[in-house]
Parts: structure tokens; C-alpha cells; sequence
């Protein structure tokens, strides 16, 4: 892959642009080791946080402006200064990476995110979860920035947040051929606090992380084209397994680049992102509509 390849990684995504809020992100250290402590100083997983009340909304906010003015809101000092719990901005996985995504972008660093599942906070299972891929010159890396020294230690993490082993975070696309051939178990893929679990859910991560590559940083409950009608009581129809093999085959290049990943979505059209999706922000279904940068809900159905 050629450094003109790599180039629109180094951009900004309609999702990672700061906006108004650029100078701040310059003025934080793209050093992949650092990221993890200060961005985990600005975000905290629901799952840390115990009572959160008035930030419930956190979690849903889809864009690094989005998410530095709801920071900002609470204390305005520069973004490198960690917050109290109480102040930071509630948000998964997906929000960590976003984050350091757009710092390393706004730096003119290769980055983007990545969608699979993490073995390292569930003994015996596989956690769906969202990384941050950024390239150092040489090759890409996987940087987890929720793995804060505080969360490394309670999980007895010991490997280095800033290259996360690839044995310990499969991408969708080699964690769906894992499944497939039969050398994991889709019963121990999911979310695991949540009873999610099994192949329809690692099939809808194939789609959330092709938009991924292609710079549309969607949210981990987001469901479109055929995501939709995957359901845990029912059996995937097998001509869909078929297109989804193929796909989960294309995505399991580990040095693709962003002409890779556009010809990628060419070649399985029936996957790509469609302006209405079918979203679960608080664990009910709402249609949104994804406009130019902003979402707006059409109500439940």
C-alpha cells in the first residue's frame, strides 16, 4: 500500500471532524502511547461510570464536535487535562476510538477505526468492540484507548494499548471466517452483559466495519440493508452466508487501503451504508436519517 493510498486516512471523515474545535485537537499529542490516558481522561464506559444522570445522551453522540462540545460544556479547560468522572462524556468503545481518530487525523495521522471483537475483558468470550487503527510509517497498528492504565490493571491487561496484539482484537471480517470454519464459537461473540451473542450479530459487524473503512464511523447498534433482518432467533439465509463469506474474505487483508476498501464496497453494493438505518441508542428500534454530518430521528417503529 502506497503513502497516496494511506492519504485519505489522514483526513478527516464527516464523523471525525472537529469543526470549531480543531485548534483543541492540535493542541493534543498524536502520540498513540499518550492517547490512551488522555482520552480515557475525557470518556468513561457507561460500564464504569455508576450513576450518570443527565448524561445518559453521552453515549449516542456521533461526532468528535459532538463530543468535545459536550466536554466542554462541563469543563473548559484544554482537552489534555483529565476530567473528574463526573465531567467526562459517557460513551463506548466506538467513542474512545472515534476520538483518537480525529486527534490523529487532525495531525495529519493515518487512522481509522476497526470493528470486531476483543477476547481481553470476558474470560472465555469475545466482546464486540471498536479499535482505533492508525499507521506509524511501517504498518498499522491497533490502538485501544479504553485500556487506561486504571482499566489495564482491573482487567490484568499487560500488553501495550498502543499495539494491540491481533490474536487478542479480530476484525470482523477474520473473526467471521473463524466462525465460519468452524475454529470459534458464535455463542462466545457478542455482548455479553447485554445476552447478545451469535453469527447474526458478528454478520451485522462485517457492515459496520466495511463503513468503517470507508470513513462512515457509524455506532455499535446501528442495523442497515440486510443487518436489518438479521435476527438471534433466526437462521441466516444461505445465499446470504455465501455474499458474506465473500465479503468477510476481502476485509481480512490486514494492509488494505482506502482505494482497497472503496473497491471493497463497489464489489458488495448490497452493503453499503443507506441514508436510513435502523438504529438502538437506548435499546429500542428508531429509524435515523444520516444527513451531512448530523442525524436526525424519524421515530420508533
Amino acid at each position: 500500500m502506497t503513502e497516496t493510498d494511506r492519504a485519505p486516512y489522514a483526513r478527516h471523515s464527516r464523523w471525525t471532524d472537529p469543526g470549531e474545535f480543531a485548534a483543541l485537537l492540535d493542541a493534543v499529542p498524536a502520540d498513540p502511547a499518550r492517547l490512551p490516558e488522555i482520552v480515557g481522561g475525557l470518556i468513561l464506559h457507561p460500564l464504569f461510570a455508576g450513576t450518570a444522570t443527565g448524561r445518559n445522551a453521552d453515549a449516542s453522540l456521533r461526532s468528535a464536535a459532538e463530543i468535545v462540545g459536550a466536554l466542554l460544556e462541563r469543563d473548559a479547560r484544554p482537552l489534555e487535562a483529565a476530567r473528574q468522572p463526573e465531567k467526562r462524556a459517557l460513551g463506548t468503545c466506538r467513542n474512545y476510538s472515534l476520538l483518537a481518530c480525529a486527534v490523529l487525523r487532525e495531525h495529519g495521522v493515518p487512522a481509522r477505526l476497526r470493528v470486531g471483537f476483543a477476547d481481553y475483558f470476558t474470560a472465555g468470550f469475545w466482546e464486540d468492540h471498536w479499535v482505533c487503527e492508525y499507521h506509524d510509517g511501517e504498518r498499522w497498528r491497533l490502538l485501544d484507548t479504553e485500556l487506561t492504565p486504571d482499566v489495564r490493571r482491573r482487567f490484568g491487561i499487560g500488553f501495550d494499548p498502543a499495539d494491540v496484539p491481533r490474536d487478542r482484537f479480530l476484525a470482523a471480517g477474520p473473526a467471521w471466517l473463524a466462525l465460519r470454519g468452524g475454529r470459534r464459537d458464535p455463542a462466545k461473540f457478542g455482548v455479553s452483559a447485554l445476552g447478545i451473542r451469535g453469527l447474526w450479530f458478528a454478520a451485522s459487524s462485517l457492515l459496520r466495519d466495511l463503513a468503517a473503512l470507508n470513513r462512515e464511523e457509524m455506532m455499535p447498534w446501528d442495523f442497515w440493508g440486510p443487518a436489518r433482518e438479521f435476527r438471534p432467533s433466526a437462521d441466516i439465509a444461505t445465499d446470504w452466508l455465501v455474499r458474506l463469506d465473500r465479503l468477510a474474505g476481502a476485509l481480512a487483508g490486514l494492509d488494505a487501503g482506502a482505494e482497497d476498501a472503496a473497491s471493497i464496497l463497489a464489489g458488495h453494493s448490497w452493503a453499503a451504508l443507506t441514508g436510513s438505518i435502523l438504529s438502538f441508542p437506548r435499546g429500542k428500534p428508531v429509524e435515523v436519517t444520516i444527513g451531512a454530518g448530523i442525524t436526525r430521528s424519524t421515530g420508533a417503529v
